[in-house]
């Protein structure tokens, strides 16, 4: 970032949605197997008023490059030829998000060009090409006790090679930062007072009237405001996706799958996170604080909690009746075998009654008949008690005609 700096420079943050405890910054550095070593620093988001919230910032500028070159995916294999990766910055966040940020130099000049679909294909190629690179930091992060307390969804797990966060969660934020802008916002955007420096273009894509050579610590606390906001959507559309994928289970062969006290830890520490950063609406800044209301009307916040409180409050309902219908039919299994034990008593019982009553002067056709008797009826009984079809049609006949 010390050379000259471009007509615009373009940021592309990515928020990615964790549940985790404070990270533990007394931890001097750590090794990531294959790709060098992290050297967290502490930091704190610096568009806050009061409150100021403590961050554990990462340069991965040289773990990027290294990393993305290491694995075979070079700029140019995956279509991103003119454009030079200039720095990387990951923010682990102390609401349950964290934040990773590119900063790109494009040999075009971008003030020529339409900006609405560069975002988009962007980050697209660059989610692609470090997705193992974010996996193997995270990993080493949590081994090393930096992150600490990880609570992922009950169907995703830390160490494997997929990424352990679903990447359908994660939502990314574009900004153009460049001296008068000349791009004009969409006409579908709504007027919105918005901080200084700030121009809305479409949701998820912003630009910024501030000099390209800029500091990148002063940028990104610039653009927090935008960043924050998209961080809470991406908890919520994982906590969407997890509601989803719990319907989905419920409603196939195996509905046991669906681990109601995971679910319920997993999204105690959505919504803590999501409330955690959404007090950033109180102690913000006042321009910051303008750019994050209208940041989130416009990529429809509100409208996402609303949809995520309905669909939990469903999911969290059928959950609930889910595991009293087990608790029930493990009853009726539990019933069933006292009954049996019970049918085995009353057999015993009875033979033992059998030898004493006949003994030893009745012959042996009597004593067998009478053995063979009660075997039979005790072993009728057991089937009325155990088959489930024996049982039905015996509460019907118990019910009478009307059944």
């Amino acid at each position: 970032m010390t050379e000259a700096s471009p007509a615009v420079l373009h940021l592309q943050s990515r928020a990615y949605p964790f549940h985790y405890g404070s990270p533990d910054l007394t931890r001097g550095s750590v090794l990531v197997p294959g790709l060098g070593e992290l050297r967290p620093v502490p930091g704190r988001l610096g568009s806050l008023s009061y409150n100021h919230d403590a961050t554990v910032e990462i340069d991965l500028t040289e773990m990027a490059l290294s990393g993305i070159s290491q694995s075979g995916m070079s700029l140019s294999g995956i279509a991103l030829s003119g454009i030079e990766i200039v720095g990387c910055h990951a923010r682990i966040l102390s609401g349950g998000s964290v934040l990773v940020v590119y900063a790109l130099r494009h040999e075009q000049d971008l003030r020529e060009l339409s900006l609405f679909d560069l975002d988009a294909r962007v980050n697209d190629a660059l989610r692609e090409a470090d997705a193992p690179i974010l996996t193997a930091m995270l990993n080493a992060s949590v081994g090393s006790g930096l992150v600490r307390g990880l609570r992922l969804r009950p169907d995703r797990e830390l160490g494997a090679d997929e990424s352990p966060i679903d990447r359908r969660s994660v939502r990314y934020n574009c900004h153009f930062v460049t001296q008068d802008p000349p791009w004009a916002p969409d006409p579908r955007v709504p007027e919105l007072t918005l901080g200084p420096a700030c121009r809305v273009l479409l949701p998820f894509t912003y630009a910024w009237d501030r000099d390209p050579a800029t500091p990148i610590g002063e940028l990104l606390t610039i653009t927090e405001p935008t960043d924050i906001a998209v961080a809470q959507q991406s908890l919520l559309v994982g906590a969407l996706l997890a509601g989803r994928e719990i319907l989905v289970d419920l409603a196939g062969t195996h509905p046991d799958r669906a681990d109601v006290h995971a679910f319920r830890h997993f999204l105690d520490g959505i919504w803590a996170g999501f409330y955690h950063l959404d007090g950033y609406r109180i102690e913000s800044a006042q321009d910051h604080r303008a750019t994050y209301l209208a940041a989130r009307e416009v990529i429809g916040l509100d409208g996402t909690q609303e949809r995520a409180d309905r669909l939990l409050s469903y999911v969290s309902s059928s959950m609930t009746a889910s595991s009293m219908q087990r608790t029930e039919e493990l009853d009726n299994r539990l019933n069933r075998v006292a009954s049996a034990l019970a049918v085995f008593t009353v057999v015993s019982f009875a033979l033992d009654a059998a030898v004493f009553l006949l003994g030893e002067s009745a012959p042996m056709w009597g004593r067998l008949a009478a053995v063979l008797g009660v075997i039979g009826a005790g072993a009728a009984g057991l089937y009325v008690t155990v088959h489930p079809r024996a049982r039905e049609r015996r509460r019907r006949r118990a019910a009478g005609p009307g059944a």
